[in-house]
């Protein structure tokens, strides 16, 4: 075996992506902290799609930074012992992948059911306080119980990203109903018509659940929540990479970045939401319980190693999950302006390769599975 094949790491990424990355072309993933992460720490990544994943010649068509020439060249190597994907989409022969590398290949294949995930965090008492009241969306019947529980509620989709599809309800104190969209838009109901639009809601195919909603703190009359990047980094363990805070538009009820939210560093947000509280206490407190979410997750999911957390902070300072990301896409700190976290979640997952690569065992074939 070679040097580089035995310091080889797969950058697993979807094939537009790759496409863009070689063609020069802008993309949320920024290749070459990938390339100057591995040189610092002595490991060599290697950029591929599914396309170019080979099971049967056990290799992969795939593209290197070459400083040299200042340019990606292509290369086809034995499969790398260590593999980061960095793509969502189930597949047969990504399914044989995560079988033959086992935590070698992280993140694994994972159910990102929302409501799975909150049953998951349910089995730890102490995350049971930070986690919303949840309910199955089979009917809407519960959306009256819950409204005169909570101020408002959330309906999401089971299976969903960037805010999409998502609905808040708030009851108006005079039998009516305010329905806010994902877009912002805004209708006063009667009681009969939020009953037809729920009963529609919940016989299409889509699956939806009902959640609790939290009043958000706020900056600057906005609410916002915090993305936190929690991943595995030397020697294994897990890292804070790095906080940040997405603030919602003025009149937004999400603060994705991709619904128009904006991202801004943690400590400023938290100084001006709380100015009699040290903004270092809140974040210590935000760490532990992502750190503790993550931990509980891996139970479930081993070889799950790279997360971002969404974590609500209410008007009392009191934290909240809101959901877990299973691809950070991490714009969300170079967007910021927090250049050093931006880095570090490219540089903790790089590390954590290196560390499986250590303890890979070696013995009749390449694909032999290593537990830690």
């Amino acid at each position: 075996m070679s040097l580089l094949e035995n310091h080889s790491v797969g950058i697993l990424l979807g094939s537009p992506v790759v496409h863009k990355i070689i063609s020069g072309k802008p993309t949320y993933e920024k290749a070459e902290l990938y390339f100057e992460c591995g040189q610092r720490i002595g490991i060599v990544p290697i950029l591929f799609d599914l396309k170019g994943l080979d099971l049967v010649k056990e290799q992969v068509s795939g593209f290197v930074w070459s400083p040299t020439n200042k340019r990606y060249l292509q290369s086809v190597q034995p499969i790398p012992p260590v593999i980061h994907k960095r793509i969502l989409s189930p597949s047969p022969k990504l399914a044989t992948l995560s079988r033959q590398l086992g935590r070698r290949l992280f993140n694994p294949p994972i159910n990102r059911n929302k409501l799975r995930i909150h049953e998951l965090l349910q089995q730890n008492a102490r995350l049971q306080p930070h986690l919303p009241d949840t309910r199955k969306g089979s009917d809407g019947d519960p959306v009256p119980e819950m409204l005169r529980q909570y101020p408002a509620i959330f309906i999401k989709p089971v299976y969903g990203s960037l805010g999409h599809s998502i609905l808040k309800i708030e009851a108006t104190g005079d039998g009516r109903y305010l329905l806010q969209s994902h877009q912002g838009k805004k209708r006063i109901l009667s009681k009969d018509q939020l009953k037809r639009i729920l009963a529609k809601r919940f016989s299409s195919q889509r699956d939806y659940f009902l959640q609790q909603g939290i009043p958000l703190a706020k900056y600057r009359g906005s609410p916002f929540d915090l993305r936190v990047s929690v991943q595995k980094g030397e020697g294994g363990r897990w890292k804070i990479s790095g906080v940040v805070a997405k603030v919602a538009p003025r009149r937004g009820i999400l603060t994705n970045l991709a619904q128009n939210g904006k991202a801004v560093p943690a400590k400023t947000v938290l100084s001006h939401a709380f100015p009699g509280r040290n903004p270092e206490d809140l974040l210590e407190m935000i760490n532990r319980l992502s750190l503790d979410i993550c931990q509980t997750l891996e139970k479930a999911h081993p070889g799950f190693a790279d997360a971002g957390l969404d974590i609500g902070i209410d008007q009392k300072g009191k934290p909240w999950f809101i959901e877990v990301n299973f691809r950070d896409l991490r714009y969300s700190f170079r967007s910021a302006g927090e250049y050093q976290m931006f880095q570090n979640t490219y540089l903790n997952p790089m590390c954590y390769a290196k560390f499986l690569i250590s303890r890979r065992t070696v013995k009749s074939g390449r694909f032999e599975r290593t537990h830690r």
